[in-house]
């Protein structure tokens, strides 16, 4: 089992430097892009701050810390599986605490910005939950789960990061 084991991890070595790669990178940018419009993000109440830029970089932190993770050499498929629950559930306690709903509907956002901003997020961590949840069932197909998850939720930062960059241009012209 663990030679098997061994071998997948082998298999996706460079999957997960890539995208680990991406989500550092991504962190990064984000802090760029908040700080080029720091009036506007302060002139935003904290809870819209928290609902809408935040998450950003909780996405692409989970995709480093999960490919993180899955480079460490010797950790087993059944601690890899309590770790991605543990932080998939506790990524879907964050979602209810930013609050973003509340926020989409007092903002009156399109519902684009609705699937964007508050559909497809929780589905990249039920999605990794389920991952987990293979991992310790020892399913196959785990792998794919948490590739498939980590995608979704890169692109959903790039997304949404994409979309406060714009939203902050048009503050400041309009200042």
């Amino acid at each position: 089992m663990h030679e098997t084991w061994a071998h997948q991890l082998e298999a996706w070595h460079e999957f997960f430097i890539l995208l680990g790669t991406a989500g550092l990178t991504l962190s990064g940018l984000l802090f760029v892009v908040i700080s080029l419009g720091p009036r506007v993000a302060a002139d935003r109440h904290a809870a819209s701050v928290r609902a809408f830029v935040s998450p950003n970089a909780v996405y692409f932190t989970s995709a480093l810390v999960v490919s993180a993770l899955f480079l460490v050499p010797g950790l087993p498929p059944t601690v890899i599986g309590v770790l991605l629950c543990f932080g998939a559930c506790a990524s879907l306690l964050y979602l209810l605490y930013t609050r973003a709903h509340q926020q989409w509907r007092s903002s009156k956002l399109p519902l684009l910005d609705w699937i964007w901003f508050v559909g497809l997020p929780p589905l990249g961590y039920l999605l990794l939950l389920c991952a987990g949840v293979g991992f310790l069932v020892d399913m196959s197909f785990a792998l794919y789960g948490v590739a498939t998850s980590l995608v979704l939720l890169v692109i959903i930062g790039i997304r949404n990061a994409w979309d406060l960059v714009l939203w902050t241009a048009q503050k400041q012209h309009t200042k």
